[in-house]
C-alpha cells in the first residue's frame, strides 16, 4: 500500500530560499545600529586632530582714552598677539587618548555584529521551524479526515456510534486552529529578520527546505583560548582600561607649568611741543607667562578615579569571561541532551515505520488495520515533531555558543 500522506513542508514561496548565512551578510551590511555604530567610530576617529593642535592664538587691540606719555609721545594703540603652549609632549597624549576611545568604539561594532547576526539565526530557526511545523500540521489534518471517513462509515455499517465521529473531527478542528495560529505567528520572526535586515517588515522570507542536526566540533581549551584571545567584549574592557592609563598619561602631564608667549606692539603719537629724532617711535614689547600648577587636589583625585576604574575593569573583564564559560558549559550540556533525545526519537520513529510496514503488508480492504494505521502515521508526525524541535534546538544552541565565542563564521 502506499503512503496515504505526502510531507508538504512549506507552502508556496514566491522567492528563492536563503540560508541564514547569506542573510547575515547581509544584515551585517545593512543594519542600522551597525551604521550608527560604525558613525560614531568615524565621529571619534575625527578628534584625534582637534586635541593635537596647539590652543589658538589670542589677538588683541586696547586704547588709550587717557594716553600715557611717554619719552616718545603718548601711546595710542595696543596689539598683542599671544600664544599658549602646552606642556611637551601633551598634545600627543591627548591624542593618543582621542584614538584609544575610538579603538574601544570600533570593537563595539564587533560586539553588535555578533548580536545581529545571533538574532537573526534566532529568528531564522524559529520561521523555519513554524514553516516544518505547518506541514506536519496539514499531513496530519490529511490523516484526521481519513479517519474521519473511516469513523463515519464505521458508523454507517453499525461498528461504531457517532462518539467516535465527534471525537475525530474535534481533534480535527483543534488542527486546523493550530494550522491558522502558526500561520499568524510566522510575522513575529518574519518582522524581526526583516527589521535586523533594514528593509519593509512585510518582505517575504524563504527559509531552507530542511535542516540536519547541528555538528559543533569544539574543544573546551580550544574555546577558552578563543574567547580569551578574539571575543570583542573582552577587548572592549582591555581597550578602555588603556583608556585610563592613556587619561593618566594626559592627566600628569596637564600638571605640569604650560607657557605663553607673545608680543604687544604699541602705536605711539608724535610728540607736538618738541621735535627730536625717533618723535613718535612705535614700541615693541615681547612677553612669556609661566602657569604654575600649585593646587593638586583635582590632580589626584583624576589619578585615583582612573586606577580605580582601570582595576574595576579587570574585574568586569574576568566576570564577563566566567559568566562566558559558565553559559557555554550549559550550551554543550543542552547540546549533549539533544543529541540522546534525537537518537531516541529516531528509534521510535524506525519502529513505527517498522509497524506501519507490517500494517501495510498485511493489510485488506476487509481488515480493521487500516484505522490502526492511520494511527501509526499520526504517532509517526508527533515523532516528526520532536525530531523538528530537537534539529531546531541544536542549530539555536550551536548560535548561542558561537556568539559567546566571539566568532561570525558558520
Amino acid at each position: 500500500m502506499e503512503k496515504i500522506i505526502f510531507l508538504i513542508l512549506f507552502s508556496v514561496q514566491l522567492v528563492q530560499a536563503q540560508p541564514v548565512q547569506e542573510l547575515t551578510q547581509i544584515a551585517l551590511q545593512q543594519n542600522l545600529d551597525l551604521k550608527i555604530l560604525e558613525q560614531q567610530y568615524l565621529a571619534a576617529l575625527e578628534l584625534a586632530p582637534e586635541v593635537k593642535q596647539l590652543p589658538q592664538p589670542e589677538l588683541g587691540v586696547g586704547g588709550f582714552p587717557l594716553p600715557v606719555q611717554t619719552r616718545l609721545g603718548p601711546q595710542a594703540i595696543r596689539v598683542s598677539l599671544m600664544q599658549q603652549l602646552p606642556w611637551w609632549g601633551i598634545l600627543d597624549s591627548k591624542e593618543a587618548l582621542a584614538l584609544s576611545k575610538a579603538k574601544a568604539a570600533y570593537e563595539q561594532i564587533a560586539v553588535q555584529a555578533l548580536t545581529v547576526k545571533y538574532k537573526l539565526e534566532q529568528a531564522y530557526f524559529e520561521l523555519y521551524e513554524l514553516r516544518a511545523q505547518q506541514g506536519l500540521t496539514q499531513r496530519n489534518i490529511a490523516i484526521l479526515k481519513s479517519l474521519e471517513r473511516v469513523a463515519l462509515a464505521s458508523v454507517e455499517s453499525g461498528e461504531a456510534t457517532t462518539v467516535e465521529v465527534l471525537r475525530v473531527q474535534l481533534q480535527l478542528a483543534e488542527e486546523q486552529q493550530a494550522l491558522k495560529i502558526l500561520n499568524r505567528l510566522e510575522t513575529k520572526p518574519m518582522s524581526r529578520i526583516n527589521q535586523l535586515l533594514n528593509r519593509d517588515l512585510n518582505s517575504p522570507i524563504a527559509v531552507l527546505d530542511s535542516l540536519e542536526f547541528a555538528i559543533i566540533e569544539l574543544d573546551s581549551a580550544a574555546i577558552i583560548n578563543t574567547i580569551t584571545a578574539n571575543h570583542p567584549a573582552l577587548k572592549i574592557y582591555e581597550l578602555q582600561q588603556a583608556t585610563a592609563q592613556a587619561a593618566l598619561k594626559v592627566n600628569e602631564l596637564a600638571n605640569k607649568p604650560s607657557f605663553s608667549i607673545g608680543a604687544d606692539y604699541i602705536f605711539v603719537n608724535d610728540r607736538q611741543d618738541i621735535n627730536f629724532l625717533d618723535n613718535g617711535r612705535d614700541a615693541v614689547q615681547l612677553r612669556a607667562n609661566l602657569t604654575i600648577p600649585i593646587y593638586r587636589k583635582a590632580y589626584e583625585a583624576k589619578k585615583r578615579a582612573e586606577q580605580i576604574s582601570i582595576a574595576r575593569l579587570e574585574n568586569e573583564k574576568s566576570n564577563t569571561l566566567q559568566q562566558f564559560l559558565a553559559t557555554i558549559e550549559q550550551a554543550f550540556a543542552d547540546y549533549e541532551s539533544a543529541k540522546l533525545r534525537l537518537d531516541l526519537y529516531q528509534q521510535q520513529k524506525e519502529i513505527t515505520q517498522s509497524t506501519i510496514g507490517v500494517l501495510e503488508a498485511n493489510y485488506s480492504a476487509a481488515d480493521t488495520g487500516f484505522e490502526e494505521l492511520l494511527r501509526l502515521e499520526a504517532a509517526l508526525i508527533a515523532y516528526d515533531l520532536k525530531v523538528l524541535k530537537v534539529v531546531v534546538e541544536s542549530w539555536k544552541l550551536k548560535s548561542e555558543i558561537e556568539r559567546l565565542i566571539g566568532t561570525n563564521e558558520k
